[in-house]
């Protein structure tokens, strides 16, 4: 019977059966737990990969600021919008017919797909599109209707499609003015061997580092404050943000999971915005089994979360359910922030008034959270 593993980020010595179980169950990954800290009046000192991997540093506390040079560019932006040094992309001649047929033909959608393309269109303004649009249509694929029942009109199908293929190469901005940034709890941070970060201040940082990969599709920083919150609920305290989500149409014979060798959300988990669930050993879709790390955070610390998150208090609950033919038997488990949870496949959870960073390899997969019903 699974349990999960539960640790402390100011108690180092519980992390390892965490790190150790991270690494025995996925051979391709390095994972830990650093302090980094460099006077912000300095010039910031250097954070490289340690395994001439992809790693991603996930902030737990404190804060800092990174480099970031003229040119860099992001999908951040949909959220608070970035600041003016920013310039965003103006569509090019392929994808500006694409988004201009959507939203002239609306009408003609399934009411299934019509939310992901309204969240979809609310990030178009003239011919410029901000933001990472790789959630909506991984929900339009999630929707499990055939691609000829979309849409009534052949060429809306025909955009539909080739939205699929060209999704990442939208919602960009490049940046005008070299200069330090800041980022805080919650905040993710890239770095690859061939392309370190420079930071300063202090912080507390959970790592994960793929060992087999050396190129990575998402950039040196994702900022929750810069992202959209795509909870499905606007009712307060609904609070989702997905810093590194599911690329769709990835996938392919020797690489099964496609480029998602991590996903990662941060998410206020209330009863609205969650349910009983566990991913199955034998994932939906093929590929690697899901297991998931849960970071937990202060949300009464959190700056991003601040005007939409209400905590009842610092601690929360996560509920476990090793017996998945028996949802009656469970386990409730108090929480505080700084607590690290590692969930297995095949073990059922369910957090409450939890602020997570719920990070998952190889990713959160298309229709592999199964529920837990009750009796």
């Amino acid at each position: 019977m699974e349990q999960p593993i539960v640790g402390h980020i100011h108690k180092m010595q519980t992390l390892i059966p965490i790190i150790d179980r991270c690494q025995t169950d996925y051979h391709n990954l390095k994972v830990g737990h650093d302090h980094f800290s460099a006077s912000l009046s300095g010039n910031g000192e250097q954070i490289t990969s340690q395994y001439n991997g992809v790693k991603h540093l996930f902030i737990l506390s404190g804060q800092g600021e990174i480099f970031l040079d003229i040119s860099y560019r992001t999908q951040e932006g949909d959220g608070q919008p970035l600041p003016p040094f920013y310039e965003p992309d103006i569509c090019d001649s392929e994808n500006q017919p694409i988004l201009k047929t959507l939203s002239e033909n609306l009408d003609t959608m399934h009411d299934k797909i019509r939310p992901a393309i309204d969240s979809l269109l609310t990030r178009l303004n003239g011919n410029v599109l901000v933001g990472d649009i790789s959630y909506p249509v991984r929900q339009m694929m999630e929707i499990g209707l055939p691609l000829r029942e979309w849409s009534t009109r052949p060429k809306v199908r025909r955009a539909l499609e080739v939205l699929q293929v060209n999704y990442s190469q939208l919602g960009w901005s490049t940046k005008k003015v070299a200069g330090f940034e800041p980022f805080g709890v919650g905040d993710q941070l890239t770095v690859t061997d061939d392309e370190p970060i420079i930071v300063r201040g202090e912080f507390d940082y959970f790592w994960i580092e793929n060992t087999q990969i050396f190129m990575t599709h998402t950039t040196a920083t994702r900022r929750l404050s810069y992202l959209r919150n795509s909870s499905a609920s606007s009712e307060s305290n609904q609070f989702r943000r997905l810093p590194l989500t599911w690329y769709p149409h990835t996938e392919n014979v020797d690489e099964p999971d496609g480029v998602n060798s991590i996903n990662n959300h941060v998410v206020y988990l209330t009863p609205q915005s969650n349910f009983a669930h566990y991913h199955p050993s034998s994932p939906v879709g093929g590929g690697s089994a899901e297991a998931q790390i849960y970071l937990i955070m202060d949300a009464t610390q959190t700056p991003a979360t601040e005007g939409w998150v209400k905590p009842q208090s610092r601690s929360g609950n996560l509920r476990i359910y090793p017996k998945l033919d028996d949802p009656s038997y469970y386990q409730d488990m108090s929480l505080d922030p700084g607590s690290v949870i590692y969930i297995p496949p095949d073990l059922g959870h369910y957090g409450l008034d939890l602020l997570a960073n719920i990070i998952s390899f190889p990713g959160f997969k298309p229709h592999n959270m199964i529920p837990i019903h009750s009796s």
